[in-house]
């Protein structure tokens, strides 16, 4: 095993570090470790202390290590959080009525990059939503037609400078370099969703510790992305201070007796044994939900009121996608679905690249989407040096462009049929 195919996908969230190593091959990654450790000095996606950051991503990383009996030297590192936001961008270019090219379309994409940046912010991606040739809309790919001027939609997402350098440097005293620094739900999007639902139109909801990512889909791109300050923390602290309880007793209460709404947690049944910090106490399932519930239902009502104010005179999301940990709740995407109005699903890792048992389960879909992100963007002619003209600018511009994922779908479906795609 070449020691330049071997990877890394972190996802470093509030809660904890999911790692998995995998080996990229002709036919993809092959997953051969994983490990999910607390996280430690990360607060709402932000890194609030560098040491307890590089501590936690250590930890997962030599899990994965001696797990695999191999040293994991690069790593996709997934980045999300309240400092993440996105902006709407258009570019011109002209063609001068000859048939257009790839690198046509790339010129265009380049030309809606040139928008004012603030010196604080930083460009993660740069996805293309559509294009508009003379005057006809709703292309996506103008790659082979024939105009005069040709204008391109994209959907531009930055964060925090400073905090992309604090998690990189985290990274970096891990013993990691980092391949690619992903926004979240781009990754999450590629293990969730459907072809159908990035078409068609679908929201994904990411609900992890601190913050819960909202990503909108349509078309085959992503078109609007947000983040709300509400995760599953909150419903733990809320536990924690309802019932009196430390917050390690209200966490086991939450994910062995909680439910999202009444329905799913009626009756006098009581939520399992009795408390440590009280031999004598034992707390019923309906107490449970009502405390639980508000939190959600204000969680629920917070990304209604985005998609509103994002998509004013619409298209609305047709569906709703749950992924992260706190998804898991018994009953969730019944309550999401009776807020927002339309259907709504758990996000299980569909199973690409081999995934099964414990790593099929929301907490980890971030994780394996970053090895979607991966077959997506060449990382294995990038980690073997077959790129021509491989340079830290390349490099740099083939991480921030992504190209939708209708193309990385057709990648799949290509696969499906013997046809490789790397």
């Amino acid at each position: 095993m070449r020691a330049e195919r071997l990877f890394a996908a972190v996802d470093i969230g509030t809660v904890k570090v999911c790692a998995l190593a995998a080996e990229m091959t002709e036919k993809g990654p092959r997953v051969l470790a994983s490990a999910i450790v607390p996280s430690r000095g990360i607060k709402k996606g932000a890194v609030v202390s560098r040491d307890e950051a590089a501590a936690s991503v250590q930890s997962a990383v030599r899990e994965i290590q001696n797990a695999s009996g191999r040293k994991i030297p690069k790593a996709v590192v997934g980045i999300s959080g309240q400092h993440v936001s996105g902006i709407s961008g258009t570019g011109v270019i002209g063609i001068r009525g000859r048939e257009i090219t790839l690198d046509d379309r790339m010129r265009a994409v380049d030309s809606a990059k040139a928008v004012y940046m603030p010196l604080d912010r930083e460009v993660l991606h740069v996805i293309p939503s559509g294009f508009v040739l003379d005057g006809e809309q709703g292309i996506t790919d103008p790659v082979g037609m024939s105009g005069v001027r040709l204008e391109s939609r994209v959907y531009i997402i930055t964060a925090q400078a400073q905090a992309v350098q604090d998690l990189e440097q985290s990274c970096r005293t891990a013993g990691l370099e980092v391949l690619a620094m992903v926004f979240g739900p781009a990754a999450t999007a590629l293990a969730t969703l459907t072809r159908d639902e990035i078409m068609r139109g679908a929201v994904l909801i990411d609900i992890g510790g601190g913050t819960t990512d909202i990503a909108v889909f349509r078309n085959g791109a992503l078109v609007h992305a947000a983040v709300v300050g509400i995760g599953g923390l909150h419903l733990t602290n809320d536990l924690a201070v309802c019932l009196n309880v430390d917050v390690a007793d209200a966490e086991r209460l939450k994910i062995t007796a909680g439910a999202a709404c009444r329905e799913a947690g009626h009756g006098s049944m009581h939520a399992g044994s009795s408390l440590p910090t009280d031999a004598a106490r034992a707390i019923s399932k309906s107490h449970l939900v009502s405390v639980i519930q508000p939190r959600c239902e204000e969680l629920f009502e917070l990304v209604r009121q985005e998609l509103r104010q994002a998509f004013p005179q619409g298209p609305h999301p047709r569906s709703a996608v749950l992924t992260g940990g706190t998804a898991y709740l018994d009953n969730m995407s019944g309550l999401a679905a009776s807020i927002l109005g339309m259907p709504a699903r758990l996000g299980m890792p569909q199973g690409k690249f081999g995934i099964q048992g414990s790593l099929r389960n929301p907490a980890c879909a971030a994780a394996i989407g970053l090895l979607a992100y991966a077959v997506e963007h060449g990382m294995l002619d990038r980690m073997t040096g077959a790129l021509p003209g491989s340079t830290i600018g390349n490099m740099k511009k083939r991480v921030t462009d992504l190209t939708g994922y209708k193309d990385f779908l057709e990648m799949l479906q290509k696969k499906k049929k013997g046809v490789s795609y790397v």
